[in-house]
């Protein structure tokens, strides 16, 4: 196809080759500024830089607001009442050793009444040939009444009676620091050594959340220093030496909440 001289001219006019070509616009990055206060977002702001570095322009989006943090005791004083029962249990708490009672088995079925006495059995011999003590079988026929009072039917949708009593022993291990890295033994050892199924910890982590309700996720202080216990709203699932511990730290508690109302913080 041929070109005429006019339509060369209207062709040269729109665009001359000797002519400086606009610079490409150079495209800005933007640097994000985020604050983390206690590991957590507090603040932020974007500013914008060709080559990728940044300084501050001042372009803060409001000031810092630090959220206020529960003082130490009312933290403690909240996971030590998860922990035993409710305030008035916490009050009344001592550390008398536990006293060995029967299973209550008003909740029960009587046909099924064969069957928790097994679990019991086993949960006894737990008790002393792994863990060598005489009282935690008070904490094992404790933590067997209340789950058969908190779900009567449990036996009966599983015939697992192994399971159960890996359920109890988890909770009351758990319940008293005796299980984990700072217990007499870790988990995994105990199932090898019960010859039970790890499925037992599942389980028993599940009756532990219906037993506790929101309480589960409370924790104490971090620099509190308290044992590592779970939660199970059960005073007679601890052992008098872990009630021992734990009315000192509600001593402490208490002694902390009062020199802060005294000086009026």
């Amino acid at each position: 196809m041929s070109i005429s001289p006019s339509q060369q001219l209207a062709w040269d006019d729109r665009w001359d080759a000797a002519e400086p070509t606009e610079p490409p616009v150079a495209r800005r990055r933007l640097v994000t500024h985020v604050v983390l206060v206690d590991g957590l977002p507090a603040d932020h702001w974007v500013e914008e830089s060709i080559d990728g570095s940044w300084e501050s322009r001042g372009r803060r989006r409001g000031s810092i607001r630090l959220v206020p943090q529960e003082p130490a005791h009312a933290q403690a004083l909240r996971w030590l009442e998860a922990t035993v029962g409710g305030p008035q249990a916490l009050r009344t708490l001592d550390a008398t050793p536990l006293t060995i009672e029967p299973v209550d088995l008003s909740t029960v079925p009587a046909q099924l009444h064969e069957r928790v006495a097994a679990i019991n059995a086993r949960c006894d011999a737990i008790a002393l040939d792994v863990f060598d003590n005489l009282e935690l079988t008070a904490v094992f026929r404790s933590v067997l009444s209340a789950v058969l009072a908190l779900d009567p039917g449990m036996l009966q949708r599983s015939d697992r009676d192994d399971t159960a009593a890996g359920a109890v022993v988890w909770i009351g291990g758990h319940a008293n620091g005796l299980i984990g890295p700072h217990g007499v033994l870790l988990a995994r050892d105990l199932w090898d050594l019960l010859d039970i199924s790890s499925s037992a910890a599942a389980r028993g982590a599940g009756i532990l959340n219906r037993l506790v309700g929101n309480g589960r996720d409370l924790e104490p202080p971090a620099s509190w220093g308290a044992p590592q216990l779970r939660p199970t709203g059960l005073p007679t699932a601890l052992l008098g030496a872990t009630r021992a511990t734990l009315l000192a730290r509600r001593d402490a508690a208490w002694a902390d909440r009062d020199a802060t109302r005294a000086a009026g913080r």
